[in-house]
């Protein structure tokens, strides 16, 4: 836990090397004087957490996700010719697939550059490339080079920072196959065979069982149809799918007892080792793989030297070797859902079953009635004691709320083990058998995978299966999981602790609540204190899209697709105001649809302004067409002058920017504070821009040099796009791209506009 506080602290506030440095040799030699000095217990133990806490942050600092000096980054925004390597699986997903690049060359307009770093993400529309690619492999790609997006809900431009990829190419003009074989051969050998095992199962077995059975053995669920996504989702069974610890004690199973015949169990744990790391490559090496191979590793480990684990230690352990080894592991959602549930099971699952098993044997005689209800109700006991851990990642992450995981899990978890003795069996027939006889080595697994997705649909049928939990941050579970922790506490406590301190609450029962009201009271001031109106206009720019705070508090959001809108918002907008004045929708696209959803199913919005023209097709359409009776006051058609006032001294004036052809009309704004002008273009060029305005917001629009010198604005802001070129602006005019700032903020006294952040 020390070492992940200290990558979180790294990441939130970027520190020079020298700092977390001299803080872990400053702790280290605290900690080596208070055990050479025999101190306090309380001593040692504080020296070594700030040791751990120092070493975490240093070691983020050392892997910050930024490019190097030689980065492949510095080509963005270019069309460029370069030669590389796949060095990762591809990833084949039904729309596209997806190359990691490590290139070799380069051709720029500058010509060749071979000082290359960092990787480049290479994207293949489905359907426009009939190459089968494969890791090792050597290409040659041609197109435009670019940073990788942030899209509305989801940062997937940090998210491959992470990974060290800086630079993406979406739709490459060109590309072919240069050379083979360039990859590692033990690792080219495994995903050799994990695809042979991919196409077996597809041969033995119908969609959807076998794409579901491919997720269960190899970890490949990309080929599940969404429908049933959608049904795992809605019942909280997703990480059924999920490789994990199940899976790596099932290779334990496989390896010790067939090796202890011929060896003696210490040997064979010497041998299920190098298994376990073997199989984590083959399923892909995913963060919830390696926390369970890492904690079976160091168990077997301890078994050589006749040491017997404590679960605990070895999760913290496994997790701590991870986050040293790579400190961004801390942000991928698989690992926290991972860490989290196994250790919901170290701390509660045995607490939860003891009553109910010593019940069951007070109230049911026979044995076997004893057994048949332990069978159902541990499914229950495990799933539940997982959720603890795990509920509020759950609700800050997808925003879902399973109602019905209880009783799902119940019926499916028994039929987990079958599925993945019986299908491996059976994979592992049709990789050597005739199709025949491996359909009908596959008939019990296909019984028992087809029992599970029916299962599913049924019970993703009732209304209230999940429900919506939008808004639920950081502050919400930091806020649960600290009265887990004094819970959890409470309960460890022996029973006359735990009695003696019910009994200090009792007697003290009115001064507590007094406290605790007060505390409450404090903190809900503290809050309207810092987040009540200043009086001044805010403006935040991200992506395509602006955020408006006006002087008095309402809030008006321009929605021009792209950028983490919603949850811009939840951060910036008071806890007590869940409400947006005014909401803006520069087209009536599937793209600034599906980024303005978020908002719809948070906020309440009381006027909703659209384009006119009809609303195009799209996978949101029908969401979007519930939460609008729900969540929305009035939808108004955009028509010119169309104008709003938000306060005494604040208006919104509505422009056509394109005027209705095809179905869809294009629409911006003007957002007037006193003298203060903001021109909000959106996603289409300007016609015109007004007379010496503060700032010119481009959003994803081209920019039009000759409009901007003439317009003259003090401030020019455009979005995270390539199709802006600015040479030859103005240089008295201050220009800002998205792309390399994320996004950017300005406050207004109505006279003038200044620079936030």
């Amino acid at each position: 836990m020390a070492v992940a506080a200290g990558v979180w602290l790294a990441s939130q506030f970027p520190m020079p090397l020298w700092l977390p440095a001299l803080a872990l040799g400053v702790s280290v030699l605290a900690l080596l004087g208070a055990w050479r000095l025999r101190s306090a217990a309380e001593a040692i133990w504080l020296a070594a957490f700030g040791a751990l806490v120092a070493l975490g942050a240093l070691r983020y600092t050392l892997s910050a996700p930024l490019p190097s000096p030689q980065s492949i980054a510095r080509y963005n925004g270019q069309r460029v010719t370069l030669d590389g390597v796949i060095v990762a699986e591809p990833d084949v997903r039904p729309t596209h697939t997806n190359l990691r690049l490590r290139p070799w060359r380069v051709l720029g307009a500058s010509g060749f550059d071979e000082a290359l770093d960092d990787l480049v993400l290479i994207r293949i529309a489905a359907g426009t490339d009939a190459t089968r690619w494969r890791y090792g492999d050597a290409l040659r790609a041609t197109g435009l080079l670019d940073a990788p997006p942030r899209m509305s809900a989801f940062d997937y431009r940090e998210y491959l920072a992470r990974q060290g990829v800086f630079s993406w190419m979406p739709q490459p003009r060109a590309l072919a196959r240069i050379g083979e074989g360039y990859g590692n051969p033990i690792v080219a050998r495994l995903l050799d065979a994990k695809d042979a095992v991919r196409q077996a199962v597809r041969r033995i077995l119908p969609r959807p069982e076998a794409a579901l059975l491919n997720g269960v053995l190899i970890g490949d669920d990309k080929d599940i149809p969404d429908a049933v996504q959608e049904a795992f989702r809605r019942t909280g069974t997703s990480h059924i799918v999920a490789i994990s610890g199940f899976n790596v004690s099932i290779v334990i199973a496989l390896v010790i007892p067939l090796l202890g015949r011929m060896l003696n169990p210490r040997r064979a744990a010497l041998f299920a080792i190098p298994a376990i790391a073997v199989y984590t490559v083959f399923v892909g090496a995913s963060a919830s793989v390696v926390r369970a191979a890492t904690m079976a590793g160091i168990g077997l480990f301890g078994a050589l030297f006749w040491r017997k684990g404590f679960t605990l230690n070895t999760l913290c352990a496994a997790a701590c070797l991870m986050l040293v080894a790579n400190p961004h592991t801390l942000f991928d959602v698989g690992f926290q859902l991972s860490f989290m549930a196994t250790l919901g099971l170290v701390l509660y699952a045995d607490r939860l079953s003891g009553p109910v098993r010593t019940w069951a044997q007070l109230r049911l005689r026979n044995e076997r009635a004893q057994k048949a209800i332990m069978l159902i109700l541990d499914g229950a006991l495990v799933t539940l004691a997982a959720q603890l851990t795990t509920l509020p990642l759950i609700l800050a992450t997808y925003s879902q709320l399973s109602i019905i995981s209880l009783p799902a899990n119940i019926l499916i978890l028994p039929l987990q083990p079958p599925i993945m003795i019986l299908g491996g069996l059976a994979a592992v027939i049709a990789l050597f058998a005739p199709q025949t006889i491996g359909a009908l080595a596959a008939l019990p697994a296909h019984a028992f995978l087809t029992a599970t997705i029916r299962i599913i649909a049924w019970l993703s049928e009732f209304e209230a299966a999940a429900i919506s939990v939008y808004g639920f941050g950081p502050p919400a579970v930091l806020a649960y999981y600290i009265v887990l922790l004094a819970l959890t506490a409470f309960a460890l406590q022996p029973a006359l602790a735990r009695r003696a301190i019910a009994d200090l609450l009792r007697a003290r029962l009115k001064t507590t609540a007094i406290l605790g009201i007060a505390g409450v009271a404090l903190a809900l001031g503290g809050v309207y204190w810092f987040q009540r109106p200043d009086g001044k206009l805010h403006a935040i720019f991200l992506g395509g899209s602006a955020i408006i705070q006006s002087p008095s508090g309402h809030q008006v959001v321009f929605a021009g697709g792209g950028g983490d809108v919603a949850s811009t918002l939840d951060r910036i907008a008071p806890l007590w105001d869940r409400e947006i004045e005014l909401l803006i929708m520069p087209q009536r696209s599937e793209y600034t649809r599906r980024d303005a959803l978020p908002l719809l199913q948070r906020y309440r919005v009381q006027t909703l302004v659209v384009p006119g023209g009809s609303e195009a097709e799209g996978d949101s359409l029908t969401e979007w067409q519930r939460v609008l009776v729900s969540s929305v006051g009035r939808v108004l058609t955009a028509s010119i002058g169309t104008s709003f006032t938000l306060d005494a001294d604040v208006s919104v004036v509505v422009e056509i920017r394109a005027p209705e052809r095809g179905g869809s009309q294009v629409i911006g704004a003007q957002l007037i504070h006193h003298s203060v002008v903001i021109d909000l273009v959106g996603r289409y060029e300007a016609v015109g821009h007004p007379a010496q305005p503060d700032l010119i917001f481009l959003g994803p629009a081209k920019a039009d040099v000759t409009k901007l010198n003439r317009a003259r604005p003090r401030w020019v802001v455009w979005a995270d796009t390539s199709g802006a070129p600015l040479a030859g602006l103005d240089p008295r005019i201050r220009a800002v791209s998205l792309r390399d700032v994320g996004q950017i903020a300005y406050t207004s006294d109505g006279v003038r506009l200044i620079v936030r952040r």
